[in-house]
């Protein structure tokens, strides 16, 4: 099989193996809020990617991990699904220059690490999905390989390792003894690029796990959400305004703000208690389109009463 080949049946693979997980992620979401729709987003924001490579044989890999980033910031969804995007296209940038090759890896996350820092604005490194991209990078930088298949089979111990040390780490997981979804779904994505590079399992032969029974130490009630309504839209971009001039409009009237753009439109997510202000604010920077309002107290709520 040529690289590329190689790649599409990588993010194929992945894309079974997260949506065969996808019940078990919902159950671990305790982080930022506990919504349960950890496993749902980047299901849905990762499907993107896999769609947009899929039956692009003739591109090279460079190509097709551009075409995978953009078509993920556009259909990302939630806060896990816009950082995961966010990572892809800082590893996608890096790779453009230097070629998806072993040697490089460090770099490329490194990259998607900073980029994904651009865009949240307030990183939290221990406990998340941003310390299993560190766990990534740090380990690749020790190591040399022959190959890309040799890497990836090196990197998904790294990433279960760094994974079960979330449990610990974030406040959030540790009361409620889980580990963190986040960084359980980006696991997922790199054991299953290793499934199919070092030929573990076919593209269609992943059947996933039953999610677990977790059982909850403490979680926050409805009552406790500061800001309601998790907010998120797209901006085709239509003015010269600077995104920082939205962001600080949106920080004014909500938290876990997320920015995400290319030369063409603006990702944006944000919890909130006045959508529509938010969408007042963005009007200013172009046409919005795929907005999505939801209730996240009635969600726990909902959670709380199973």
């Amino acid at each position: 099989m040529t690289k590329s080949e190689n790649l599409i049946g990588a993010m194929l693979c992945a894309n079974n193996k997260l949506n065969a997980n996808r019940a078990r992620l919902d159950s671990l979401n305790v982080f930022p809020v506990p919504d349960s729709d950890t496993g749902t987003n980047l299901c849905r924001t990762f499907k993107a990617a896999a769609l947009a490579v899929k039956g692009n044989e003739a591109l090279s890999c460079e190509e097709l991990f551009q075409k995978a980033s953009k078509a993920m910031l556009r259909n990302a969804r939630g806060n896990s699904g816009v950082i995961l995007a966010a990572l892809f296209k800082g590893f996608s940038d890096h790779i453009s220059k230097t070629g998806l090759e072993s040697g490089f890896l460090s770099a490329a996350f490194d990259s998607a690490l900073k980029n994904a820092c651009r865009v949240l604005a307030r990183p939290v490194f221990k406990g998340t999905v941003l310390s299993v991209v560190i766990a990534c990078r740090d380990a690749l930088l020790k190591e040399q390989f022959q190959s890309l298949t040799e890497a990836v089979s090196f990197l998904a111990p790294v990433c279960r390792t760094a994974l079960e040390k979330t449990g610990e780490e974030l406040e959030e997981a540790k009361n409620a003894g889980v580990v963190d979804s986040g960084a359980a779904g980006l696991t997922i994505i790199i054991e299953g690029f290793d499934a199919f590079l070092s030929r573990k399992t076919s593209v269609l032969k992943e059947s996933g796990e039953p999610p677990r029974q977790v059982i909850f130490k403490k979680r926050s009630a409805p009552s406790e959400i500061a800001f309601a309504y998790c907010t998120e839209f797209l901006i085709i971009k239509k003015s010269f305004l600077s995104s920082l001039t939205l962001e600080n409009s949106l920080r004014a009237i909500g938290d876990s703000v997320i920015i995400a753009e290319d030369e063409d439109i603006i990702k944006v997510h944000l919890h909130t208690n006045s959508p529509d202000r938010a969408l007042a604010a963005a009007m200013r920077h172009g046409w919005l389109t795929d907005i999505k309002i939801d209730n996240m107290a009635l969600q726990v709520g909902e959670r709380e009463g199973e």
